[in-house]
């Protein structure tokens, strides 16, 4: 166990989710072996979804990352100089409202947002500004850096995930694999027609589910599974719990 535990990732996931993969697959193709075809994209297309399931969770676990250190920055500005805090809490608040009225509903084509970077700009002048002859006050403006290093990496990182999707290949592998699954149903003759026709018709039901499923969970920010901005919506009502008077 400890061996198992200190081996690497890669290793680790193979023992425990590849291995028993392949040798469930080698045991169902021992005793259906006319069935191989169906096997192998069932494997396929159940890693596949676990693939657009994980990189959907990370995506959302970066908006949560982003929105917290927004909340952090917005909470610790209280402790710096009044002259500060007041222009860097509107930044947040700017920012905050540009990417849920504006960023969120731009197409993820479009790396280069200049209202962005003029928003960010301003919010890294506004700390550049902060003034810093007391020690208390120096002390807790290296945290807040430091967590507004954080929020732009978050921000990379969810402009990264709007990217990244399913190629072309893959694409063409899965729904290709889809029809000769569905196809090889009509070389398993049955005596009753109709149930032969109904087992087809429920294997291309199931698969189209699947492969939907697949294509709403590998666009993060668009389609019907699409991640709203709920959480920067209500950061923004943190914000007037913590500063009603700002609006």
């Amino acid at each position: 166990m400890q061996f198992l535990l200190a081996s690497p990732v890669w290793i680790f996931s193979c023992l425990l989710v590849v291995i028993p993969t392949i040798l469930v697959s080698l045991v169902i193709l021992w005793l259906v072996r006319k069935s191989i075809i169906g096997v192998l994209y069932s494997v396929i297309l159940g890693f596949m979804v676990i693939n657009v399931q994980t990189r959907y969770n990370q995506a959302e676990e970066t908006i949560h990352t982003e929105v917290t250190m927004l909340s952090d920055l917005y909470r610790d500005a209280d402790f710096l100089p009044l002259k500060s805090r007041v222009p860097i809490r509107s930044a947040l608040r700017t920012y905050v409202d540009y990417v849920i009225h504006v960023e969120w509903k731009l197409p993820s084509s479009e790396t280069t947002r200049r209202g962005s970077q003029k928003i960010l700009r301003e919010l890294w002048n506004r700390y550049y500004s902060v003034d810093l002859q007391d020690e208390k006050v120096r002390i807790w403006y290296e945290q807040t850096i430091s967590k507004l290093d954080q929020l732009m990496n978050a921000r990379l990182a969810r402009q990264f995930s709007s990217k990244e999707h399913l190629g072309g290949m893959m694409w063409s592998l899965l729904l290709i694999g889809a029809m000769i699954t569905i196809g090889f149903m009509f070389f398993f003759g049955l005596e009753n027609m109709r149930s032969q026709m109904l087992m087809t018709a429920l294997l291309a039901g199931y698969l189209s589910f699947i492969l939907y499923l697949v294509f709403t969970l590998d666009h993060v920010f668009k389609g019907p599974k699409a991640i709203q901005p709920v959480a920067f919506k209500q950061v923004l009502v943190t914000f007037d719990q913590w500063d009603p008077a700002i609006e």
